[in-house]
């Protein structure tokens, strides 16, 4: 059986309409990755709307802080599909 993997899918609501989601490798897939609580942070502080925001994983990217409306996070655990077993019988 293939190895399960966990991630923390983060969608980002934008004030022009577009969702942006980020996948996250979750470390542990018990505890809330570190980056999404401090994106929380940063969007519950008034004075942070003129910043921008860094995601950091495979491909990091920035967006700011004002054109962000809503976010939300879902942990999910992705299992690889097993490759064909039926030709191999």
């Amino acid at each position: 059986m293939a190895e399960a993997i966990h991630i923390q899918r983060v969608t980002l609501y934008l004030k022009n309409g577009t969702n942006l989601i980020v996948d996250l490798k979750a470390e542990d897939p018990q505890k809330v990755d570190p980056q999404i609580t401090a994106l929380g942070k940063v969007l519950a502080a008034p004075e942070a709307q003129e910043k921008v925001f860094m995601f950091q994983g495979q491909r990091g990217f920035w967006i700011r802080i004002k054109e962000i409306v809503a976010f939300d996070a879902v942990s999910l655990i992705l299992t690889p599909a097993e490759k064909e077993k039926a030709k191999a019988e």
